[in-house]
């Protein structure tokens, strides 16, 4: 990319209409994973490679609800401001990190597909919020 591309991509508005972006399918995303471990939790287990004890199960639920809420969050605040969009990506690097980090000492016997896909997806994810940040404080 030219240092001219990347002024046009730069600044504030452009990020943030960026980060919107992300924001809608991340949003999806942990919409589909909700829908999963709320609807049949044995089957997530099953495919991260854990046991399915029924704490374990309840565990995934419980887990399920809270990815609606912040499914649900991460879709309205889409349409906040530019400083609160830049806001919510900066939770999103540390929430992406963080789950990243859950998923790589999940205490299973091996990694499965789905523990890898969930591994890549949280990295791409907080990679492209810190990018986005990133350019969000380059001047114009």
């Amino acid at each position: 990319m030219t240092d001219l591309e990347l002024r046009e991509i730069s600044g504030v508005g452009a990020s943030a209409h960026l980060i919107r972006v992300v924001l809608a399918v991340g949003s999806l995303v942990f919409l589909l994973s909700a829908i999963v471990l709320v609807v049949s939790p044995r089957s997530f287990a099953a495919w991260l490679g854990m046991t399915t004890v029924e704490e374990v199960l309840w565990t995934l639920r419980i887990l399920g609800v809270a990815l609606f809420g912040l499914a649900g969050q991460m879709w309205l605040v889409r349409r906040a401001g530019d400083h609160p969009v830049l806001g919510a990506a900066a939770v999103m690097v540390l929430v992406s990190l963080a789950m990243s980090v859950l998923v790589v000492t999940l205490p299973t016997a091996g990694w499965t597909p789905l523990r890898w896909a969930y591994l890549g997806v949280g990295l791409v994810f907080a990679l492209a919020y810190a990018a986005l940040l990133a350019l969000s404080r380059r001047q114009s």
